[in-house]
């Protein structure tokens, strides 16, 4: 009775696997999904960035817009940390597995 007619034969996506994933990184992102995913990471696996001595010392507060804020427990310490920023980057990055982390800001 009812007649169905295909009015066009157009595909929406070319590779249906791959815009899923944009998409869900789109999402991730705009969400601060991903900085949440992240910061979870570091902070629970801290000690393998800065070591065991400074553990106690220095902790993750946020990751604000790929910046790694840090509490630090003195200035002194502060003043070293600063020295070692490109170091706890690196290792941040290399636990991450992706270049995510671009600056530290101690507070």
């Amino acid at each position: 009775m009812f007649e169905t007619k295909r009015t066009s034969n157009k595909s929406y996506t070319g590779n249906k696997v791959q815009d899923i994933q944009v998409l869900l990184e789109r999402v991730l992102q705009k969400n601060h999904i991903t900085e949440d995913i992240n910061f979870k990471t570091i902070s629970e696996r801290f000690s393998e960035v800065v070591g065991p001595l400074l553990v106690d010392h220095v902790k993750p507060e946020k990751i604000d817009k790929n910046i790694l804020v840090l509490k630090v427990a003195n200035s002194a310490l502060k003043f070293e940390m600063n020295l070692q920023k490109k170091a706890i980057i690196g290792k941040c990055n290399t636990l991450l597995g992706k270049p995510f982390i671009q600056g530290i800001r101690f507070v």
